[in-house]
C-alpha cells in the first residue's frame, strides 16, 4: 500500500468518526442551597430551595431525577423531579421542595443537599453539604438590678435579656437618653450628681434590638433638677 492511499484511508476513517453522533454524558451537580437563610424568628414552614447545574449534554423535557436534603445529618428527604422544559448543558435549574423546613427551634441547622440522576458520570459532584442557617430567638432587653440610692456611686447588672449588649444609656428627664459606651452586663456610675435612669439595648443575632427596662437610681447629694423626684 502506498503511502498517499494510507493517507486516504486515515481521513476516511476521521470523516467516518466525526459524522457519529456525541455520546450524552449525564451530569447533574448541586451548585448551591438558596434558601432557607439565616434570620430571626424561623418558622415551621420555611422554604428550601436548592439550585442544580448541568454539566453534562443537554436534558430533553420530561427528564427525572431525585433531589433530596437533610437537616442536621437526619433522614434525607427525597422529592422527584420531572424537567419542565429542557435543560441544556452548562446552565442551572432551580428547585423547591414541596415539603418545608421546621426551622421553629432556634438554633444553628446544618443542611446538605444532594442530586441523583441516572447514569450520572460524576457522582462527586452530586452533594453539597455543610450549609449553616442561624434561627436567632428575638431579642429580650432583658432587667437591670443594683444599687437604687440615695447614692453616689454603684454598679447595675443586667440579667434575663436573650442577645448581646450593645449599650448602655443613661437619662435624666426619661426623654432624652444619652449613649454609654458599654458593651458588659454591667454598668458602673459614679458621682451621680442627678437624679437618673439606666437602660440597656440588647441585641440577639439577625433580630431586632430591645431595650431593658429601666432602672432609677437616686442622687444622695443631686445638686441639678432632676424630672425624677425621690
Amino acid at each position: 500500500m502506498t503511502d498517499r492511499m494510507h493517507i486516504a484511508r486515515i481521513a476516511a476513517s476521521l470523516l467516518m468518526f466525526a459524522a457519529l453522533p456525541a455520546i450524552a454524558q449525564n451530569d447533574l451537580s448541586v451548585a448551591g442551597i438558596l434558601a432557607p437563610r439565616s434570620g430571626c424568628a424561623l418558622t415551621a414552614s420555611e422554604n428550601v430551595t436548592v439550585r442544580i447545574f448541568n454539566y453534562g449534554s443537554t436534558l430533553p423535557a420530561g427528564t427525572s431525577f431525585n433531589v433530596a436534603y437533610s437537616i442536621n445529618a437526619g433522614t434525607p428527604l427525597t422529592e422527584f423531579v420531572v424537567l419542565p422544559s429542557s435543560l441544556t448543558s452548562n446552565t442551572a435549574f432551580t428547585y423547591t421542595f414541596t415539603t418545608q423546613a421546621d426551622l421553629s427551634a432556634p438554633g444553628v441547622y446544618s443542611f446538605d443537599a444532594a442530586v441523583s440522576l441516572a447514569g450520572d458520570i460524576s457522582p462527586a459532584n452530586d452533594t453539597l453539604a455543610d450549609y449553616v442557617v442561624i434561627d436567632s430567638a428575638p431579642s429580650v432587653g432583658g432587667d437591670i438590678s443594683g444599687d437604687g440610692g440615695p447614692t453616689l456611686t454603684g454598679v447595675l447588672t443586667l440579667s434575663a435579656q436573650v442577645g448581646s449588649v450593645l449599650e448602655w444609656q443613661q437619662s435624666e428627664d426619661g426623654l432624652r437618653w444619652r449613649a454609654l459606651s458599654n458593651n458588659a452586663t454591667t454598668q458602673v456610675f459614679d458621682q451621680l450628681r442627678e437624679h437618673t435612669q439606666f437602660r440597656a439595648l440588647v441585641a440577639n443575632g439577625a433580630c431586632a434590638p430591645a431595650l431593658s427596662s429601666a432602672h432609677l437610681v437616686l442622687s444622695s447629694d443631686p445638686i441639678f433638677y432632676s424630672g425624677f423626684e425621690p
